[in-house]
């Protein structure tokens, strides 16, 4: 028996999980991880073993509660966001964003003004004040952006639904200005996220020229907040994520939000299925979903792009000048990510809030504990791939 907490909770999980789902077998040198195999016979490995971290303050409450009208909103980004520390407040940080970005922020804030109504700013705020800051901020630039996102937030009541943030996705430029390792110095300095405790699980090289850091935080109401932190390898001068970094800056290339249902005092996962049911519904067209032979512990899929048709001419062409495709993905400004994450029983629940000092409560909707708290780096190619689907 490990003598680390973390571990032999995993391992009591891992044990749990195969004895009820067939489809799910132990990895025989580590007993954290299980693994799942695809309909093409590729196996996965998911390591369930919690990442250490100590609970954190929840800062957006401080800018975000009280909030009546799509003016107070504004403010209160505004702030939230000048009183932080954010990528462009560096000189490196802004060296390679093109004053578009600027622009096009800019215009989604211009757009609120004009469109969004107040009920929508006080559900937007009721929902971001539950995080910190930092995602705060990306979330609500997100909420102000994309149809799919907000109109997911509008339509979970009628379902029954909480709606959870589970992470955003910021595009960082290229590893030959080391972009990415700037903003995931900045986040673990200034924001208090951290890496796991794993390296396996602390950056991913992808064969199609990019690779990540994804970082994690929980805040003290016992919300998980998890970062993706993306960019461009340094000899991939066609790979998307830096052109979309120059053009978009550091607003997320998405958000990842999921739906939990609660019944009989246990908390319930809303399967990937459902959610894409309802957002079509409400008009949202969806791409290809992936993840289904996890057994339903991480499933996820892409809206439609949030298409700009607004980026000026000439700056199309430069980007072009680095591959033709360039000058339609390029347009691919924002998109959401419906993600489904199994549920823990509430006794599993209450032993993942204990390591980290919590008080599990059932009837707190922000106390949703995925089984699996990370990311498979076969999904999020595949995430990025059906990104850049010209449509």
């Amino acid at each position: 028996m490990s003598s680390d907490p973390h571990a032999q909770f995993a391992e009591n999980l891992a044990n749990y999980l195969v004895g009820l789902e067939p489809s799910l077998k132990l990895n025989t040198e580590n007993s954290n991880i299980i693994q799942a195999t695809s309909e093409k016979s590729a196996v996965f490995s998911l390591d369930l073993t919690p990442f250490i971290a100590e609970p954190a303050e929840v800062t957006a409450m401080d800018y975000f509660s009280g909030i009546n009208s799509v003016s107070e909103l504004l403010l209160a980004y505004q702030a939230a966001k000048s009183r932080s520390i954010f990528e462009v407040d560096s000189v490196a940080g802004r060296a390679n964003v093109l004053p578009y970005a600027d622009e096009f922020l800019k215009r989604i804030l211009d757009k609120a003004r004009v469109d969004l109504t107040n009920s929508q700013a006080r559900l937007i705020a009721d929902w971001v004040k539950q995080l910190d800051v930092y995602a705060a901020v990306k979330a609500v630039e997100s909420l102000l952006y994309s149809t799919a996102d907000l109109t997911l937030l509008e339509i979970a009541p009628d379902y029954g639904w909480t709606v959870h943030f589970d992470h955003v996705a910021i595009r960082c430029g290229t590893q030959a200005q080391q972009d990415a390792e700037r903003v995931v110095g900045l986040l673990k300095k200034y924001h208090g996220y951290v890496s796991t405790q794993f390296s396996h699980e602390a950056y991913y090289q992808f064969p199609d020229g990019w690779n990540a850091y994804p970082l994690y935080k929980i805040l003290n109401n016992g919300q998980v907040l998890r970062i993706f932190v993306d960019q461009s390898d340094a000899d991939q001068s066609a790979q998307i994520i830096q052109h979309w970094n120059r053009v978009y800056g550091y607003t997320a290339h998405h958000m990842a939000i999921r739906a939990t249902t609660f019944k009989d005092g246990v908390r319930y996962a809303v399967p990937l299925d459902e959610v894409m049911t309802a957002l079509e519904k409400a008009g949202i067209n969806i791409l290809t979903p992936t993840g289904h032979y996890t057994a339903g512990l991480l499933l996820q899929v892409f809206t439609q792009p949030e298409i700009n048709a607004s980026i000026p001419e000439p700056l199309k062409q430069e980007i072009m000048s680095h591959g033709a495709q360039l000058g339609k993905t390029i347009e691919n400004a924002k998109l959401l990510e419906l993600v489904s994450r199994k549920e823990m029983t509430p006794e599993f629940a209450a032993q993942f809030f204990k390591l980290y000092g919590l008080t599990y409560d059932s009837n707190e909707p922000l106390h949703s504990t995925p089984i699996y708290q990370y990311f498979l780096p076969a999904q999020a190619a595949h995430v990025i791939k059906t990104s850049q689907q010209v449509v």
